[in-house]
């Protein structure tokens, strides 16, 4: 009998009304190098068993690295379970799907495993000489970069059998340079569903912004403290989407009153040029074909024309507020819970070019891609610092400017937006709630807003 199908029987031994097991594998190489210098290499591997049990209206989960520990680990959890409901009545349930039984391989075109340490190195050179050769100040350059083959199987009690296994590679640039006594940075990330082949070694043009925004920041100047009009690149119009409708929209947020969201299904959140989806389709890190509970991957419209018409949902929060799962139950490694979590979440495109963007804003500010900052899901207000901008003028981007603050309401803020890009830029990018990380796409079109708070 297999492992997974053997750990299910004791499980259902247990008691248990439904019992799902992953057991994951990731593989990871990381390399750091400064100057094109490679001063830090590592190697790991992590494996093992995530299990979910549902007993007495009751779910509980366990991990363990080791098959060895797999039973006992369970009648633990069960017995856990046992206790809470004498004292409490569990009422989660799981809605009804339909049993999923499939096998998914993606192959990096070109493998990490195809290049010897020479070859890496000479990789890494050729894109430092690149930079090097156009580059007019003086910067110190990191580059650093993940690989990641990630493979997990799903086996569940309703019979659900689902393997899957993706390669992913990232490589993020910094910058530091001087303005004036100060040190400033600018970073950028590339990469994808995929291996060395989607990172821009042999796509040296593909770094021509990274180039340009670090020759202009020792020359760019200090923003002025208000409001103004602006155009919001990529990156940051999906930060901004992302981190306070994102996750005010996650089913298990508004369910647990951490969502300035709830209540609206129906409502206008934004004007008709809005709509916003999730599509762990498209091939970014968070590209995947089924989610960590057996479900299809499928596309979900949330905001259609500006009115709210979906969350994103697990099969318990499904149950729970009688709608379907949205294949959004995810957990990147086999030691955590899956939660409810976003894919590529977006801006749909539509028909604004990039000029006509920066026409409609006539005079006001580009904000470039995020930094840091802070979001709060509850209230929908954020805090965001732009790692740089530029000022606009007559319809034209023209002066740098030193990374900034961005603030306001979300739901204030999706009733300036006045236009929407029509191109896509994906990249990749992470996302962690409750302490656990998954990596998600980051993409998103340029959008262009009325009104934006800066300091």
């Amino acid at each position: 009998m297999d492992s997974l199908d053997n750990l299910l029987k004791i499980a259902e031994k247990q008691g248990t009304s439904y019992a799902d097991i992953r057991f994951g594998r990731i593989e990871e190489k990381s390399i750091l190098a400064i100057n094109g210098e490679i001063v830090k290499e590592d190697n790991c591997i992590s494996s093992g068993y995530g299990i979910r049990t549902l007993y007495e209206g009751i779910i509980t989960f366990t991990s363990t690295p080791h098959l060895k520990y797999a039973e006992e680990s369970i009648k633990k959890a069960v017995k856990t379970a046992n206790l809470v409901t004498s004292w409490k009545k569990g009422n989660s349930t799981l809605t009804d799907v339909p049993i999923s039984d499939s096998s998914i391989t993606r192959k990096a075109k070109f493998s990490w495993k195809d290049l010897d340490k020479t070859e890496f190195k000479e990789q890494i050179k050729t894109l430092q000489e690149h930079i090097e050769e156009n580059l007019k100040v003086k910067a110190l350059i990191e580059t650093d970069v993940v690989f990641l083959n990630w493979s997990e199987r799903f086996t569940s009690s309703e019979g659900a059998k689902v393997y899957q296994e993706y390669p992913y590679a990232i490589l993020t640039l910094t910058g530091r340079v001087m303005h004036n006594n100060s040190l400033v940075k600018y970073y950028k990330n590339y990469g994808g569903l995929g291996g060395v082949e989607v990172l821009p070694f042999d796509k040296p043009e593909e770094t021509e912004n990274f180039i340009e925004v670090i020759n202009n920041l020792p020359t760019a100047r200090s923003i002025y403290q208000g409001t103004t009009k602006a155009v919001l690149s990529e990156d940051m119009a999906w930060t901004c989407l992302h981190e306070v409708l994102g996750h005010s929209l996650e089913a298990d947020n508004v369910l647990s009153g951490r969502s300035f969201s709830a209540g609206m299904l129906g409502m206008k959140l934004a004007p008709s040029v809005v709509s916003v989806i999730d599509d762990p389709y498209i091939e970014t890190v968070g590209y995947y074909e089924y989610d960590s509970e057996g479900i299809k991957g499928r596309g979900t419209l949330l905001v259609d024309e500006g009115i709210l018409v979906d969350f994103l949902h697990s099969r318990e929060t499904a149950a729970a507020m009688d709608s379907e799962p949205t294949s959004n139950y995810r957990a990147f490694s086999f030691e955590f819970l899956p939660q409810v979590r976003m894919s590529n979440f977006f801006f749909e495109p539509k028909d604004h070019s990039e000029e006509e963007l920066f026409e409609s804003v006539k005079d006001g500010i580009y904000i470039g891609e995020g930094l840091a900052g802070s979001a709060e899901p509850q209230t929908g207000e954020y805090n965001f610092d732009a790692q740089y901008g530029r000022k606009i003028e007559n319809g034209e981007p023209t002066d740098y400017i030193l990374q900034f603050q961005i603030s306001g309401k979300m739901i204030e803020t999706l009733s300036k937006i006045d236009s929407v890009g029509d191109r896509l830029l994906a990249q990749p990018g992470s996302c962690v709630k409750n302490n656990q990380r998954v990596f998600v796409g980051s993409v998103c079109p340029k959008i262009a807003v009325s009104e934006m708070r800066v300091s």
